[in-house]
């Protein structure tokens, strides 16, 4: 039986507008908590003038926290400030888990994973942490240029080069014992300059952490089928990011998501039974090794994907650089031609050389005869 869904309200402002991929809630409807008694979840938090920080706008709102641009007076520099506006209104679960999302954000110091900088309540008794303030789009955004036809600077070969350091950042997250649980194109950051950062840890899952089941949101098209079977009640771990990479993965190479149309339970459904259609077979052309990668990577068994990022790094990595994969056991046929384009150039190199030395053996011997 497929869990029943329910979208979180969104309503991102112009350019941060990512309505394609609408986080959705798995919900136990005998599960919700009232916020009564959950000053326990920010008791422990700094209380903090707000006179440090000037508003400037708000850049968008989304699940359950608000994003606003501030100047940060003692520093001299515009952040993020995410907030919670309705906060007296929300279970205890929300507010654990909005702090939770700035103190695992906090931990994990990466160059491909938003700083956060500040983090306490203010006046009102409302939590708020800050963050670096991010220019340029979403991988989301590029992907839905590049499939309404639009001319992108974003290459499949520069999206690639973006998604190995999502897998840096994730593989440094997995080492530290923190999953992300909700990967999507919507949650990488691609920067004006070549920053790449991946976003809103506020589903993290740390081993250590008491799991909250029951209540557990992820995205259509990036859940992993264990996850949506077990209706939240399980634990993921890494073996749901790996699948969330490859469907990223899938996007980059047809331009859109597997389930592209579809209503949400369709593609839970289509999830967990594995009906995932290969890029190349929708009438594009598609690197079979990438390809091959790929669907390894979604592969509806945890124990037949890869078994680490790292090892999903690698092989997309070994497709960049024109080496076949383990995923597509490639044929001779396939080695011998992937060598050839790899080494192509010193191959026309020496084949010229010999030329050049051949017609310079006949015309000696033609003149010393």
């Amino acid at each position: 039986m497929m869990p029943s869904v329910e979208k979180t309200n969104r309503s991102w402002s112009n350019s941060e507008q990512d309505l394609l991929e609408q986080t959705i809630i798995i919900s136990d409807a005998g599960s919700k908590e009232s916020a009564a008694g959950s000053d326990d979840a920010v008791s422990n938090l700094p209380l903090k003038s707000q006179d440090r920080y000037k508003f400037i706008r708000s850049i968008g709102f989304g699940g359950m926290k608000g994003v606003l641009l501030v100047h940060d007076k003692d520093t001299g520099r515009d952040i993020a400030m995410a907030i919670m506006p309705d906060f007296r209104n929300r279970p205890r679960r929300d507010l654990n888990r909005f702090v939770r999302e700035a103190h695992i954000t906090a931990q994990l110091e990466h160059p491909n994973i938003v700083p956060v900088h500040d983090i306490g309540i203010d006046g009102s008794g409302s939590p708020f942490f800050t963050m670096k303030y991010l220019h340029g789009q979403t991988m989301a955004m590029i992907l839905r240029q590049k499939h309404s036809g639009k001319e992108s600077a974003y290459t499949q070969d520069r999206l690639l080069q973006v998604l190995i350091r999502v897998c840096n950042a994730i593989a440094f997250a997995h080492s530290k014992g923190i999953c992300h649980l909700d990967l999507k194109p919507a949650n990488i950051h691609c920067g004006d300059f070549g920053e790449v950062q991946v976003l809103d840890w506020g589903l993290a899952a740390a081993k250590d952490d008491d799991f909250d089941n029951g209540l557990f949101l992820g995205t259509p098209g990036y859940m992993s089928p264990e996850f949506i079977r077990s209706a939240g009640k399980e634990r993921p771990g890494p073996a749901a990011d790996i699948y969330a990479i490859g469907a990223i993965l899938y996007a980059i190479l047809a331009n859109d998501t597997p389930f592209s149309g579809l209503p949400q339970q369709e593609i839970l459904r289509r999830t967990v039974e594995g009906r995932i259609k290969p890029p190349s077979h929708r009438g594009i052309h598609v690197d079979p090794g990438l390809e091959a990668v790929c669907m390894k990577a979604l592969a509806t068994k945890p124990e037949d994907r890869y078994q680490s990022v790292m090892e999903l790094r690698k092989e997309i990595l070994a497709c960049i650089a024109g080496f076949p994969t383990q995923a597509e056991n490639p044929s001779e046929w396939r080695r011998a031609t992937l060598y050839i384009k790899r080494h192509w150039a010193d191959m026309i190199i020496a084949l010229l050389v010999i030329i050049v030395a051949m017609l310079t053996f006949i015309l000696l011997k033609h003149t010393g005869a």
